[in-house]
């Protein structure tokens, strides 16, 4: 079988000929720089110039030779956002940018791991009107998709599965980012109409930007990345009331949209970490296929649990190892150890690609990282 193929049979509830791996294929299942840079040392490659993937977060644009080297299934497409290469002012003791949204963001320049909101544009006092006259961007610029084809055309040729990252975060973390985190929270609570009224304008625009994402890309690509962060370590961020009332119709509307737009085979790939175990079932309602990660620290998201309750419902991508504890702070064989766990819970029936539960950050040690990678080869094969 090819990566493709693999994935493809994986995300049917089959089990394929072994266990397909992710790794820097999108936002949430990255490597940072630093990390990356250390990991190539490790394996004794020479990356004279590390590109971002993602400005925000540090992730690394990998190395194909790197890729291929550790039999990665799956390639990532992300579209020309500003946050992708932005350019970098200076203020006192920081770096910052305003990217396409009018958001900007800040990152110290001695010590600082990530960028981090520092303006919301449509803070405050705000109108529906101020919503409407908003210098929106361009959805369906054909710049967000410049050079992607070529890319697109190549990793399809070589057999691997094709993620493209979505136009902007979920429609939630937008709205909280676009209007501020304490006062979306409020608008929610209190003027649920112009919350509303702005989660729409994200579903409007990422559809248009499905729209000339399926015409230019849409014979390569498998998947949108998709997501939201709806919930914490110990519980959702809003109640389940609220998400079913305000959010969840909107997330619909966006997945029927997917599906229609994209060809097939094509599947709903939706993000959303923390202590979810109570909405998984309205995942799957709204036509969910694949539910990245399973953040096994979180509240009630017990590998086995979260496995035999909606295994046969939808996939898991991700959840292979914790990337809080366990691979930055455990030894060599308590990495080894939670990955043969992990498989012989997750994999059995199909239905899981391998991966870590959210980007591999800085403090990971490169020996860790080829620890859990060669406990994962040895025991892929199905």
């Amino acid at each position: 079988m090819n990566s493709r193929e693999r994935v493809l049979k994986a995300l049917e509830h089959k089990e394929p000929d072994r266990i397909p791996l992710d790794l820097g294929s999108s936002n949430v299942t990255g490597i940072t720089k630093k990390t990356y840079i250390n990991l190539a040392r490790y394996l004794g490659e020479e990356i004279k110039e590390v590109k971002l993937f993602d400005t925000v977060q540090q992730l690394a644009l990998m190395d194909e030779n790197i890729l291929n080297r550790l039999e990665v299934d799956t390639r990532g497409l992300m579209p020309n956002l500003v946050r992708k290469n932005p350019p970098l002012k200076e203020y006192q003791d920081f770096e910052l940018f305003t990217d396409e949204w009018g958001i900007t963001w800040k990152m110290p320049k001695h010590g600082g791991f990530y960028f981090d909101l520092a303006e919301s544009p449509l803070s405050g006092d705000i109108t529906e009107r101020d919503i409407d006259n908003f210098p929106w961007p361009d959805a369906a610029s054909p710049n967000l998709l410049s050079g992607l084809e070529k890319e697109a055309q190549k990793f399809y040729q070589q057999g691997y599965a094709i993620i493209l990252e979505s136009l902007c975060a979920g429609i939630f973390e937008m709205g909280c980012r676009i209007r501020g985190y304490e006062q979306f929270y409020s608008d929610l609570a209190i003027n649920p109409q112009l919350a509303c009224k702005l989660m729409d304008k994200f579903v409007e625009l990422k559809i248009e930007f499905y729209k000339i994402a399926a015409e230019k890309l849409g014979g390569y690509i498998q998947f949108v990345r998709e997501g939201d962060d709806v919930a914490g370590q110990e519980s959702p961020l809003i109640s389940p009331e609220m998400y079913r009332r305000f959010i969840k119709p909107r997330h619909n509307e966006l997945f029927k949209a997917q599906k229609e737009i994209f060809p097939q085979p094509f599947y709903v790939f939706f993000h959303s970490d923390g202590a979810i175990h109570d909405l998984i079932p309205d995942f799957i309602e709204i036509g969910v296929d694949v539910l990245n990660p399973v953040q096994t620290t979180a509240k009630d998201m017990n590998v086995v649990k979260v496995k035999k309750e909606f295994g046969r419902e939808i996939s898991f991508w991700g959840g292979g190892i914790d990337t809080q504890g366990t691979l930055p702070k455990g030894s060599l064989e308590e990495v080894k150890k939670q990955v043969k766990e992990r498989i012989e819970h997750l994999a059995p029936g199909g239905g899981f690609i391998f991966g870590a539960v959210h980007n591999i950050q800085d403090d990971v040690p490169p020996e860790n990282i080829l620890a859990m990678w060669k406990t994962f080869e040895e025991l892929r094969e199905y």
